[in-house]
């Protein structure tokens, strides 16, 4: 990938700020968990390696076949390295190069040994020696699984004519069957549905699985095997689905019931309380496998994550390891690592909801059932970071829905949505979201019905091509270089892209089969909206958001009234940030801010002592305006001018009205001194840029450059030719000259309550 994506996206993640939403366990806790986690295990590594012996003892019996010493020698080390990559460890760390070797010269036969080296394999950079070990585990896997009887599909502990099996062995067996098939080894379709056939088969009624067949075992269904079953059986339905033609995608009833399963037994997950084949850090992965796998953000009410990494958080020794003494099966090194797995790739950062909606047609949102995790896990590879996925409907929270990027949504049908679906889908936008809307199979009903969505959300924009130049094909994987250059049709208010609708190329085909090589620009495409929608770098981890939610209850001691000036066009580009902005301060100081609209060149700005003044373009100011504005501040008002998106076209034209309504009183620099700034502590040493205004002219500056004209001793007016309207709104778009979010923020709080004449007495705080 670009290397200097790749640093920017490995390098800095944003962590919550200014009044973001309180989870109950922040980043920071995680990071020291798996910081002290990562410490200990290094420390268990002897000879380079997590095995208890250096030489695998002999596989005697059934029973010790199952022994990592034996039957599953490299399994533990296997599962530590996996550990330490997914938390963060590079592969060319000598001590991880080390294991690897140890690894690769230390064939095996034992299921779970091979389960979780072919993972490992995927991992890591592919090499020729990693593509042949692939080859080869994948190779024993293929040939363990049983052919007869009611363990037909399934896999016991090692290669051998033994008739044993489990449930617990055969999800290992899937996954690295699955990480092969994503290295390009090819896994006869016979065998997925053979796969398929056996969990569905030993599947209990209530929907949930135990360790074989029901009648087979006297263990009740659990957590541990009703997380693998589901994760089982998605990964088998991806692998069957072909997705080519606008079928719809049909519900799986066996996926759905283990869901549910799930859904009703949450009391009993992650507990300190004890049930029988209970081991919670190996189902804790389990867990993440299924939210993973199916974009599940909460099984019934309960968010599968938050509620996991409390408990893993709580169970961690003051060392830094995981122990379970109810269970003699699971040694410290193997709870850890599972614990490891669970906490970093849970918190993978959610990049697309995938819309479900009520469609004319049944399942039109989901013709290809695997689109968007395919595409997701494709774009994390691209970036080198684990990314995950979320399927929400409408009546999801906006916090929920603004956890991603990027809201997708596809149909081969017309979308009909109701007016509060509508309002629902136009405040995800307003908040900073972006909608990309793909035509399955190219259908020209749907397409229309996006581009009418559209126009009914935002009146002043026009579906239109994208253009050539756009910095979404220019700045990240650039379209040039394609050998099919797809119709994108783009919807923006002049400073960011607010809908993309992708009408004839159906890249989601190509996303459910998995094409990255002949379709390569159908997944370059999506990574560059993704890569422009947190501008290179804000890539939050799963539950971090800058989206501020309303507290009904918050007092309010005092209240700024802002008078918001229209014009025809894009007057109120993003209306959504004045909201965000009025829930920060209400939140901080307990200051409410009201907007009141003002047609501009009535007579109608003198509703406020504020007057805000933005815009996408160029705009020529009539006589009557020009005099309003001059009658407003003359009169003790305060006008307040930003350019949206650091749009130069309307910061000229908005300087050139300033010289002519003033043209003895020119634009200054206020100076990091100003009251404006100090009143309440200084915020200069904060200001901060978005990359785009530091690469287009700014340079790494550390100061303000709002501007003011100054009129009998008092700041009247207060312009900044740099973006704060969109960086109200707290998403790190791309393409935007002007403050960072935070700053933005901060800097338009201030000069609120400068020009309205608030305390500063609680800035800061």
């Amino acid at each position: 990938m670009n290397q200097t994506i790749r640093i920017l996206l490995i390098a800095v993640m944003t962590l919550g700020w200014v009044g973001g939403v309180a989870r109950a366990v922040t980043p920071a806790a995680i990071d020291q968990s798996l910081a002290q986690a990562k410490t200990w295990l290094y420390s268990q590594q002897q000879n380079g390696n997590w095995e208890n012996v250096q030489v695998p003892e002999v596989v005697k019996d059934d029973l010790n076949s199952r022994d990592p010493n034996a039957g599953q020698f490299t399994g533990r080390t296997a599962l530590a390295v996996l550990a330490l990559l997914n938390s963060g460890e590079r592969s060319s760390d000598p001590r991880i190069k080390q294991a690897v070797e140890f690894i690769l010269k230390n064939p095996t036969n034992g299921v779970y040994a091979l389960g979780m080296r072919c993972q490992l394999w995927l991992a890591l950079p592919e090499s020729p020696q990693t593509l042949q070990a692939m080859r080869n585990d994948a190779k024993i896997l293929l040939a363990s699984a049983k052919q007869t009887g009611t363990a037909k599909g399934m896999y016991d502990y090692t290669l051998g004519p033994s008739k044993m099996y489990s449930h617990s062995r055969a999800q290992y067996a899937i996954l690295g069957l699955w990480a092969a098939s994503q290295m390009g080894a090819e896994i006869p379709v016979a065998y997925w549905k053979t796969a398929g056939d056996a969990w569905t088969r030993n599947q209990d009624k209530s929907g949930g699985w135990t360790y074989m067949f029901p009648s087979e075992t006297p263990f009740p269904p659990t957590q541990g095997m009703t997380t693998v079953g589901v994760a089982s059986m998605i990964i088998i339905q991806e692998q069957l689905q072909s997705g080519i033609n606008c079928t719809g995608s049909p519900p799986n009833p066996a996926i759905e019931k283990g869901i549910d399963w799930l859904a009703s037994h949450m009391d009993k997950y992650a507990t300190v309380n004890t049930y029988r084949r209970y081991f919670p850090f190996a189902t804790l992965y389990g867990y993440e496998r299924v939210g993973a796998a199916a974009g599940l953000r909460y099984l019934g009410d309960v968010d599968w994550y938050e509620k996991g990494s409390e408990f893993a958080l709580s169970k961690q020794s003051p060392e830094g390891g995981w122990s379970w003494t109810a269970s003699e099966e699971f040694d410290s090194v193997v709870n850890t690592s599972f614990a490891m797995l669970f906490l970093a790739k849970g918190r993978a950062p959610i990049v697309m909801s995938k819309l479900q909606y009520a469609a004319a047609k049944p399942g039109s949102w989901n013709q290809r059932g695997r689109d968007a995790a395919n595409l997701v896990r494709q774009m994390g590879r691209t970036v080198e970071r684990e990314l995950a996925f979320q399927v929400l409907d409408l009546k999801a929270s906006q916090e929920d829905l603004l956890e991603a990027p990027l809201l997708y949504i596809a149909g081969s049908a017309a979308v009909n949505f109701n007016d509060a679906e509508k309002a629902k889908i136009k405040a995800y936008v307003e908040g900073g979201g972006i909608v990309l809307a793909n035509a399955d199979c190219a259908a020209p009903a749907f397409a229309t019905s996006i581009k009418q969505l559209g126009h009914e959300l935002f009146p002043d924009a026009e579906f239109g091509e994208l253009p050539q130049d756009n910095l979404i094909y220019t700045a990240y994987y650039p379209r040039s270089k394609w050998k099919i250059k797809p119709s994108v049709l783009a919807l923006s208010n002049g400073a960011r892209q607010l809908m993309i609708l992708v009408p004839q190329a159906d890249p989601a085909k190509a996303w459910q089969l998995q094409d990255t090589k002949a379709r390569v620009e159908m997944f370059e495409l999506p990574t560059d909206l993704l890569l422009y929608a947190v501008d290179r770098q804000n890539l939050r981890y799963r539950g971090e958001r800058f989206y501020l939610p309303d507290d009904p209850a918050a007092k309010v001691t005092s209240t700024v009234t802002v008078a918001r000036l229209k014009y025809p066009g894009f007057w109120d580009p993003e209306p959504g940030g004045w909201r965000r902005l009025n829930v920060f301060l209400k939140k901080r100081e307990a200051l409410g801010v009201e907007t009141k609209t003002a047609e501009f060149g009535k007579n109608q700005i003198g509703l406020a002592k504020i007057a805000h003044l933005t815009g996408t373009y160029d705009y020529q100011y009539t006589d009557a305006q020009r005099d309003e504005l001059k009658q407003f501040v003359d009169a003790g008002g305060t006008l307040v001018i930003d350019a949206a998106g650091g749009n130069s076209g309307f910061a000229t034209s908005a300087e050139k009205m300033l010289g002519q309504i003033y043209p003895n009183d020119k634009l200054q620099l206020l100076p990091p001194d100003h009251p404006l700034f100090t009143a309440g502590g200084g915020v200069a040493d904060k200001i901060s840029y978005r990359n785009f205004a530091i690469h287009n002219g700014i340079g790494r500056a550390i100061m303000p450059r709002l501007q003011g004209i100054t009129l009998n001793g008092r700041l009247a007016i207060i312009y900044s030719r740099e973006d704060l309207s969109v960086g109200l709104v707290g998403q790190s778009v791309d393409g935007i000259i002007g403050y960072s979010p935070e700053t933005a923020t901060n800097l338009m709080a201030r000069i609120l309550k400068f020009a309205g004449g608030v305390s500063h007495a609680k800035q800061g705080k």
